[in-house]
């Protein structure tokens, strides 16, 4: 059985390729060779909860930007859920030309998964696909999604947890290419501006699918947060939420009320400021793409060491919106304080909770 893997990179339309390939190949029999998209439990449309207990980085939980989803994991027992291996054995079973699956949570793949993944896909001819957009688009927009987490760092100050969100860390594609047990690797450079509304069917083209007639149009399914990003972040910073879950949602809409007044903040443009490791990194990304098979439809790999921010990065970076809620902050201690209170009552509830089940 063919097996295409569409790992990510992070913030290269992937939700929009998952969307797209759910819709048209969600269900083998509308395609006469018998191509496959799983589809997922409701929810995101990606694979994440068959990717998940493959990575190390969601198990162990020490990334910080990873702790929510390993917690969730543990707590929803391996029992639970379907498996990697029980969507490979059930394509199998159906007799599935070509198995497609994607998830961006493989781009946080480790050397000590590599084994797990060769035994999952073992026997099968893998071909990996990457899907990139330009390290400035990457950074700016990771730390966007972030934010929509929870993080509270501005940039700067997460550099290293955007670094390694983003794959952005030099040599990280080699890493990937060697770490993911694949026969090929394909790699697709995205175009940001404008919005590439068939990339799910052009992907699809590339890697030989067959169409199928009467697809869906595409559309952008995680718009971007604006300037609204930097109320987000001042929000998880004082603990009023934790991104934009719904209760973030919540509070962002009751503190924008008939909309924001603004303040200029040039102190700000240091915290936003872009630094050397991202420019170098795009500069070596660059150089080993040059010499890669790549499909770049638009030629944005002439432009990928361009250091230009969206508009609303830049924006954001010199003002902030008027919320006095949001600057009245307890000092770092306090809110450690309070989070392991908070955090320690949590685990003991759920310890109960577990031992009665």
């Amino acid at each position: 059985m063919r097996i295409v893997l569409h790992a990510g990179l992070h913030k290269s339309g992937t939700t929009s390729i998952q969307e797209g390939w759910r819709q048209r190949y969600g269900d083998p029999a509308t395609t006469d060779s018998h191509t496959w998209y799983p589809p997922p439990p409701p929810g995101p449309p990606g694979h994440h909860r068959l990717a998940r207990p493959l990575l190390a980085a969601f198990v162990d939980g020490h990334a910080p930007d990873l702790l929510g989803a390993s917690v969730s994991y543990h707590l929803r027992g391996r029992s639970v859920r379907q498996s990697m291996a029980d969507v490979v054995a059930a394509a199998e079973e159906r007799g599935v030309g070509t198995l497609l699956l994607s998830s961006e949570d493989f781009d946080r793949v480790r050397p000590e998964d590599t084994a797990g993944l060769r035994k999952v896909f073992g026997g099968h001819d893998l071909t990996l696909v990457l899907t990139l957009t330009r390290p400035v688009h990457r950074w700016c927009a990771s730390w966007q999604t972030l934010v929509r987490h929870g993080m509270p760092h501005y940039p700067a100050d997460g550099a290293a947890y955007l670094l390694e969100f983003a794959a952005l860390r030099p040599g990280r594609l080699v890493e990937l290419t060697e770490q993911i047990p694949a026969d090929r690797s394909l790699f697709r450079l995205v175009r940001t501006s404008p919005y590439e509304p068939d990339l799910a069917a052009d992907l699809a083209a590339a890697v030989g699918l067959p169409p199928v007639a009467g697809s869906p149009d595409a559309e952008v399914l995680n718009p971007s947060l604006g300037v609204d990003t930097e109320v987000v972040l001042r929000m998880n910073r004082a603990g009023l939420a934790m991104g934009t879950d719904e209760a973030g949602q919540q509070v962002l809409r009751r503190l924008r009320g008939d909309g924001f007044s603004y303040r200029e903040a040039p102190e700000l443009a240091a915290r936003y400021a872009l630094p050397q490791a991202l420019v170098e990194a795009a500069v070596a990304e660059q150089e080993w793409l040059g010499a890669a098979t790549v499909l770049d439809p638009h030629d944005v790999l002439g432009t990928w060491t361009d250091v230009t921010v969206p508009e609303w990065y830049a924006t954001i970076s010199r003002r902030e919106a008027v919320a006095p809620e949001l600057d009245d902050l307890d000092d770092v201690e306090t809110m450690l304080w309070r989070a392991r209170q908070e955090g320690f009552a949590y685990r003991k509830r759920v310890e109960r909770t577990t031992g009665e089940t």
